[in-house]
């Protein structure tokens, strides 16, 4: 048998403006974790003798009955084979990652999951996602041409975009900001070509 759980209890839907809803959490089951909330650990089945009211409603920790063992069961992270890499062709001369290829690189970021990526810089319209989006070579570079006038003229110390009325922007990973290499500061963008776990902490950005 199939038991809803009581979601009502803890989290109710909001609408925070005309294009996004929430949830409006209770406190007493629902633990805050900095940006986070835990959800309820405990739950007690009512109504199991009725499927149809039957329901798993959060109750808090000191409500466990010790002789059920809960409180000191531990769920830890399972043991896991260390993922593979993502991979791009970018070692075959043939490919459109290769061909006409980058202009600079590669080079490595340090991501704050754990990972490390290695990108190159390419010349916008020569990226492999343009080379492969049904363009042609004139297209590509008239896109070319107004990201460099983007480029040139887009400073970061402008507002493009209307601010949030509500909510607040995300984060970026820090490593995620790169700075191009000197020249090809107008026109070129950065590539990721592999990304794989790190032996190394994620503190900053190195090349």
């Amino acid at each position: 048998m199939r038991v809803r759980l009581d979601w009502e209890s803890f989290a109710t839907p909001i609408i925070v403006d005309e294009y996004t809803y929430g949830y409006k959490w209770n406190y007493k089951f629902v633990r805050k974790y900095c940006d986070f909330v835990i959800l309820p650990e405990f739950y007690r089945l009512e109504n199991s003798d009725d499927p149809k009211k039957a329901k798993w409603v959060p109750i808090l920790p000191e409500e466990v009955p010790p002789e059920t063992g809960l409180k000191e069961v531990k769920f830890t992270r399972p043991i896991e084979p260390e993922p593979e890499p993502f991979t791009t062709p970018i070692d075959d001369p043939k490919s459109c990652w290769r061909n006409p290829g980058p202009v600079a690189g590669p080079f490595k970021a340090y991501l704050g999951d754990g990972s490390v990526v290695t990108y190159y810089w390419y010349r916008f319209a020569d990226q492999p996602a343009l080379l492969n989006a049904d363009l042609t070579k004139e297209e590509r570079e008239e896109m070319q041409k107004r990201v460099e006038l983007i480029h040139r003229h887009w400073t970061k110390d402008r507002e493009y975009l209307p601010s949030p009325t509500v909510g607040k922007l995300v984060d970026l990973d820090p490593a995620q900001i790169v700075k191009p290499p000197k020249g090809l500061e107008v026109g070129y963008v950065p590539i990721v070509v592999r990304q794989e776990l790190s032996e190394q902490k994620p503190l900053r950005q190195k090349r």
